[in-house]
């Protein structure tokens, strides 16, 4: 597993596909590499201090969600960016991981023009929230 390291990289995966979960926010983009090779897959993980006031929670969630990334199998190509939520300390570790499995597989798909399975919100930041809101019900 390879890291995002720059903040090109996090504000170019923000402007991709989004899958929403109580844990966490994935945000994802395909690479467009110019030497047509798309490489593995790459990670970048983000918990604010909005989230968890101190840092022993935020390490914690940090640390889960890195686990959770160790264990899927993600699409070679693709930035994907974990956005760690308070929920992600109570979460049983099986359904965090599960949860991260259908979220790649949404955000993926959702760039290649697939279909999003159930499960999930897949939104792209074109959708504004109102709108959002109205296809969930």
């Amino acid at each position: 597993m390879e890291h995002l390291k720059k903040r090109r990289d996090y504000l170019a995966a923000a402007r991709g596909a989004k899958a929403v979960r109580k844990a966490f926010i994935l945000q994802s983009r395909k690479r467009d590499d110019t030497g047509g090779d798309t490489g593995p897959a790459r990670f970048g993980f983000t918990v604010t201090r909005r989230t968890a006031r101190n840092a022993v929670d935020r390490n914690r969630i940090r640390r889960r969600l890195k686990a959770a990334a160790r264990l899927t199998a993600p699409a070679a190509g693709h930035d994907l960016v974990l956005i760690g939520r308070r929920a992600a300390l109570s979460v049983p570790f099986g359904d965090l991981v599960a949860d991260l499995e259908t979220a790649i597989v949404e955000t993926c798909g959702a760039e290649t023009g697939g279909d999003a399975k159930s499960g999930g919100r897949v939104m792209d930041n074109a959708d504004d929230a109102r709108g959002a809101a109205r296809r969930q019900t």
